[in-house]
């Protein structure tokens, strides 16, 4: 009976020496403190943020790490941190998030706010908080690990983008059409009209002392207007008056001689 109590014992201070000399491995809590010497974010101003302490990480440890704004009281959380060239969104998958080594990382990094998010709900104060994801000892990502501490920001819209005058186009000059000059229509040159004196002198014999008179010559002008037309008028009008002319010298000459035969007949008679 003895016996055997004393082999439990003797186990049981067997099994508790092991535990105590066996070699255990055993993680620190991690933790990170923030700071930064930004307290505004104009628009799409880029704010700095410095990891002041760390601790329960190791060297050379690989973690991700993410920026976060968001509104006192809200787990709405919301921003932009920058990875090399790129800007990564705060709801972005864990494994896109800005990756860091811990001993080789200067222990700072960009962060700026996302307008477009639903966390952000106008100008105003928000918070800023990093959260960091770690390898746990089983390989996978724990859940995010918020920092022990959170910074006051105050975010104002961004300027409106000015919207671009635009550049006046030169519009063409209508070129002026010539306007015609109007011909002018000449009237047709008058002909001048030939004034056209036909003098008759009669020769009279000595006689004509008797009458006292002598025939004096018909000056007859006729005037027409001449047209291109009617040409063949104008020489039918001269020919006229040429042939008046000569009727009337003919019917005073006949008259004459008629007087003069009937005065020689008186005288003879009175004789």
């Amino acid at each position: 009976m003895k016996l055997s109590l004393f082999l439990k014992l003797l186990s049981v201070g067997g099994l508790l020496t092991a535990l105590f000399l066996s070699p255990q491995k055993i993680f620190a809590a991690r933790s990170i403190t923030i700071s930064s010497s930004q307290t505004v974010l104009h628009g799409y101003d880029e704010m700095t943020v410095t990891i002041s302490s760390m601790s329960g990480f190791t060297s050379g440890e690989t973690i991700y790490i993410k920026g976060a704004l968001y509104k006192d009281g809200s787990t709405n959380y919301f921003g932009y941190t920058k990875n090399n060239d790129n800007w990564i969104k705060n709801s972005d998958a864990t494994t896109n998030q800005r990756q860091v080594q811990i001993g080789s990382w200067d222990q700072s990094l960009i962060v700026k706010s996302d307008f477009d998010d639903s966390g952000y709900v106008g100008e105003g104060e928000y918070k800023l908080k990093i959260g960091f994801y770690y390898t746990t000892s089983g390989g996978n990502l724990a859940a995010v690990t918020w920092s022990s501490n959170s910074l006051d920001v105050e975010i104002s819209d961004p300027d409106p983008t000015p919207t671009p005058t635009p550049t006046p186009t030169n519009t063409p000059t209508p070129t002026l059409k010539p306007t015609p000059t109007p011909t002018a229509k000449l009237s047709p040159t008058s002909t001048p009209t030939a004034r056209i004196t036909v003098p008759v002198s009669l020769e009279l014999s000595s006689d004509s002392a008797i009458l006292g008179a002598s025939i004096s010559a018909i000056p007859t002008l006729v005037k027409a207007e001449s047209d291109k037309k009617v040409s063949s008028v104008n020489f039918l009008a001269i020919f006229l008056i040429i042939g008046g002319i000569f009727i009337l010298s003919s019917c005073g000459i006949l008259f004459y001689y008629h007087w003069k035969k009937g005065k020689e007949n008186n005288e003879e008679s009175n004789e």
